[in-house]
Parts: C-alpha cells; sequence; structure tokens
C-alpha cells in the first residue's frame, strides 16, 4: 500500500517501561492515537498499531513489542507486508546526546547508539529513512546512561515531556502534510521552555484532580500522597504537612507502621517544632528495638525545646542517656544545656 505512512515510535512494552525516558517514542505515538481518536488500536506482526487519517494521510501508528533492540523485526515485518517504501517511513526516538526536550528531525543518518535505531538499519539494510529524536539529555553525575533512559519523567520534567510530546506531535503533522523539509526546518531545535504562570497553572490542574480522586477514596494512600507532592511543588508546605500526618494515620489503620512513622519523619522535616509527632516517632523507634535512631530524634526533640523551654530540653536529654548513659552527643547537649542553665 504506496499511499500508507508508517510511523513508528520506539519504547519497550510493559508498565515498568511506561513512562520511562526510554519510552518517548511511545508515549508519541499515543499522543497521535488520542489526539485523532484512533481507539486502542490492535496486535499484528509483533507490534501495537493504529489505522487512521492526519493530515489527509492514510497512516498507520505502531509501537513494535518486540523489546527496544528487536525492533528491526517489526518493522521489516509491516513495510513488507503493507508494501511501504522507504520514504513514507517516520521513526520517532530517544536521544540521549540531544538536550533534553529539544526535537531534531532527519531525513537520513546513522544509529548513534540507540538500539533500536540500530536494528531498523540492520533489518532493513539501510539508513535512508526520516527520523524524529526526542531529546532526553546526558544523565547527570556519574549515572549510567543505561539506568538513565529507564527512569521515569519526575517533577517539572514530567510537565516539560508531555509539552514536548505534543510538540512531537505537531512535527509528525507537519512531516505529512508538508514534507520532511518543511518539519525539519519548524521543529529542529524546538523545545518547550515553561514559563513560572504556566507551570503553576499546570500543577494546579492536577492539584484539583488529584483532589477529587483522594475525596472519592479517602482510604486509598496513593491519591493523597500524590496530593502532597502536588502541594510540596506549589509551595503549600501547611497542607504538605496536614497530609503527610493524615497519610500516617492511613498506614497506621492499615497496619503499616513503618510507613506510617516515615510519613511522620517527612512532616517534621518541614515543620521540626512538631514536638508531639517528633515525640512519637521516638517512641516508635524505641518499641522497634532502634535506639539509635531513637535518640537521634530526642535530640532534635530537645533541640526544638531549647528555643522556649530549656527544663524541658534537658528533661529529653535525661531520656536519651536512659536509653544510652555514654551517648557523646546527649551528654555534650546536656552539659551544654545545664550550663546555660548555671550561667543563668
Amino acid at each position: 500500500m504506496a499511499d500508507m505512512r508508517l510511523i513508528v515510535g520506539l519504547g519497550n512494552p510493559g508498565i515498568k517501561y511506561d513512562k520511562t525516558r526510554h519510552n518517548v517514542g511511545w508515549r508519541v505515538i499515543d499522543e497521535l492515537a488520542t489526539r485523532y481518536g484512533l481507539g486502542g488500536g490492535r496486535s499484528e506482526k509483533r507490534t501495537q498499531t493504529w489505522d487512521g487519517r492526519i493530515r489527509g494521510e492514510r497512516v498507520k501508528l505502531a509501537k513494535p513489542l518486540t523489546y527496544m533492540n528487536r525492533s528491526g523485526e517489526s518493522v521489516r515485518a509491516l513495510m513488507d507486508y503493507y508494501d511501504i517504501p522507504d520514504d513514507k517511513l517516520i521513526v520517532v526516538h530517544d536521544d540521549l546526546d540531544t538536550p533534553f526536550g529539544t526535537l531534531r528531525l532527519r531525513k537520513a543518518g546513522g544509529h548513534a547508539g540507540q538500539r533500536g535505531l540500530r536494528s531498523i538499519i540492520q533489518h532493513l539494510g539501510h539508513k535512508d529513512f526520516a527520523r524524529l529524536r526526542f531529546g532526553i539529555g546526558r544523565p547527570p553525575g556519574k549515572m549510567q546512561p543505561v539506568d538513565f533512559v529507564l527512569q521515569p519523567f519526575r517533577g517539572d520534567d514530567a510537565i516539560l515531556a508531555d509539552e514536548a510530546t505534543s510538540l512531537a506531535a505537531d512535527a509528525i503533522e507537519t512531516w505529512l502534510s508538508e514534507g520532511i523539509e518543511k518539519a525539519m526546518s519548524k521543529f529542529n531545535g524546538g523545545a518547550p521552555r515553561l514559563s513560572s504562570e504556566r507551570t503553576a497553572q499546570v500543577l494546579e490542574e492536577q492539584l484539583a484532580v488529584v483532589q477529587r480522586a483522594h475525596e472519592l477514596s479517602p482510604a486509598d494512600p496513593k491519591p493523597l500522597a500524590k496530593l502532597i507532592a502536588i502541594q510540596k511543588k506549589l509551595g503549600l508546605m501547611d497542607a504538605a504537612v496536614r497530609g503527610h500526618l493524615r497519610l500516617a494515620a492511613l498506614y497506621d489503620a492499615g497496619g503499616e507502621g513503618s510507613l506510617a512513622n516515615a510519613e511522620r519523619v517527612k512532616a517534621v522535616t518541614i515543620q521540626p517544632e512538631l514536638v508531639d509527632i517528633q515525640r512519637a516517632i521516638a517512641e516508635w523507634y524505641r518499641r522497634h528495638d532502634n535506639p539509635k535512631k531513637a535518640i537521634a530524634r530526642l535530640l532534635i526533640l530537645a533541640d526544638c525545646l531549647r528555643r522556649t523551654d530549656e527544663a524541658a530540653a534537658l528533661a529529653v536529654i535525661a531520656e536519651a542517656l536512659q536509653i544510652n548513659p555514654q551517648h557523646p552527643r546527649a551528654l555534650d547537649y546536656q552539659r551544654q544545656l545545664s550550663g546555660q542553665a548555671e550561667a543563668d
């Protein structure tokens, strides 16, 4: 079918790969399928495909299910079965050497180490087909690329990834209606840049959705955890603290004391002056035979109390020394507070 265009997005099947950097090609296919109401697709030639029309052109969207390094098997099978010429193919893939969110369209080229692209070149026997590189940037620090590409987008990166996905779908539309040259001139180097106002707007929209999900399932910790994360991004720290404490109560009710204690720790990390919560954390560690962390938490509690009630702070230090009479930091703290009391 020489009039059909084949648009391939590279990625890996399986829920653990779903939102990772390596699967940005799949994200672009999903965006196009949703944008044009193409439904849930079907399985053929070890590929999930959608058929329809975009910008007046007959298209087949494809997500190979063979895992990244064998993508060429599915692509070659589809091209042979439907008799699709090379100039009707475009492949969307992640690219480490392109800045995050930046797009690069090419008429042809090598694989630059991208295993899915390398497999396609091997199975087609040439590299003369269009591709859209979706920049994911280089890994930070000493992180290995193989670990970086399999990480999901988080925070502002997740928002920018959504924006770049939409831009990449726009680029595919231009390739379909106006050709590769026009698409290259219009989109190469293009990257979304969210203003602080836009970032806040997106987060507030997400907040409303997640808030509603939490209201519908108040006993489910997942919506509440998402709600807290968004509140922190928006700077709603008092609300986030209350959320952590509600989440701790949910975990306690479900018999997950360790998770509950972790949420209380998150709450006092934001608001250390919550002395009752600090004490509850220390008591939890004592009950669970973790004297080191219990003492550490009591010292934090003493530091909070010393600003308003030195006698109460000394009493807390005494509790710490009951656990370990030789604890050097507790002894030093006791000497400091006792010395201040005598000087006063």
